[in-house]
């Protein structure tokens, strides 16, 4: 069995020889030409993705997006900073599923530009007199 290189110029190789320049066994490469021959580039694709039924990747309506928007611009109720999880649940409210994963809250933090903002923490030992005098002062 032959496979071909693509090119005029190039020598037809043997399928053995083809496999080997490519990284691929024997059988799978024999595979690979046979579903080729048959269907053409599109017998190439990975097909697994055709076993999955197709679900729509956002959970919230435009609309809803705008408002999720809107509440993130006030403070939680709880005083706190927005964050994955904090979002996650309101979203679980708005669409009114009894769970949606923390990492759809930061997708979404993300995708509404938003960032957690969180002030530096303080050590608990730390002399504030001695780094007050160590910050560079404006004009230095």
């Amino acid at each position: 069995m032959f496979a071909s290189t693509g090119s005029a110029v190039c020598e037809p190789l043997y399928l053995t020889d083809a496999a080997k320049a490519v990284g691929l066994n024997y059988d799978y490469a024999r595979v690979v030409v046979q579903e080729y021959n048959r269907d053409g580039a599109a017998g190439l694709r990975n097909r697994r993705k055709d076993q999955r039924p197709h679900q729509s990747r956002s959970l919230l309506s435009p609309k809803q997006l705008e408002d999720l928007e809107a509440r993130l611009q006030s403070p939680p109720d709880d005083d706190g900073v927005w964050w994955g999880p904090k979002v996650a649940r309101v979203i679980a409210e708005v669409i009114g599923v009894p769970k949606v994963w923390p990492q759809r809250g930061w997708d979404y933090l993300k995708r509404l530009e938003q960032s957690l903002q969180v002030p530096r923490p303080r050590h608990r030992k730390g002399d504030s007199e001695a780094q007050e005098a160590f910050k560079k002062t404006p004009g230095a």
